[in-house]
């Protein structure tokens, strides 16, 4: 990474639940990055949509640093026939670890695993706000596709729901 830490990128286990939740949770209050505010779910319940992803039509990454979990991306191919060459990615990175190259190594790995699945377009929605991550995406060869105006309001503002697509 940029500050000379490793990053280790893995396939999520069960044994993720608990590092997965308290992650998204913790991304979530901050209430400005990702649009769930707070998983409830059991341990039980998050290990059962770990096993969800099936390394066929989905794939969920971790991103460790230390041995700590500290951020994420999921991958989910369109189960319709007529979208299957698309799949979506979400990703969150827990605070104290953003800005040092874990979002785009995610994201590599993310495209990556979509490459070899025969996907031909990656999709994403961001917050207008979210400049950094836009920043990234676009350097990555995002572009933007539609923009939903004043489709969130966090915080009491309106903000613009960004879609962006890459052709693969």
């Amino acid at each position: 990474m940029k500050d000379g830490r490793t990053v280790v990128v893995r396939r999520a286990t069960e044994d993720d639940a608990d590092a997965l939740m308290r992650n998204i949770n913790e991304v979530g209050a901050e209430e400005e990055w990702i649009l769930t505010e707070r998983i409830t779910n059991s341990v039980k319940q998050e290990r059962e949509w770990i096993r969800g992803f099936d390394d066929e039509n989905s794939v969920l990454y971790v991103a460790e640093v230390g041995g700590r979990v500290v951020g994420q991306v999921d991958v989910r191919i369109a189960a319709f026939r007529k979208a299957r060459h698309v799949a979506n990615l979400g990703i969150a990175i827990i605070r104290a670890y953003r800005g040092i190259g874990i979002g785009r190594i995610l994201m590599e790995r993310a495209l990556a695993w979509m490459k070899m699945r025969s996907v031909e377009k990656a999709i994403l929605e961001v917050f207008s706000t979210n400049t950094r991550a836009i920043a990234l995406y676009e350097k990555m060869g995002f572009a933007t596709e539609a923009v939903r105006k004043r489709h969130y309001k966090i915080r009491g503002q309106y903000v613009d729901d960004v879609h962006m697509a890459k052709w693969l």
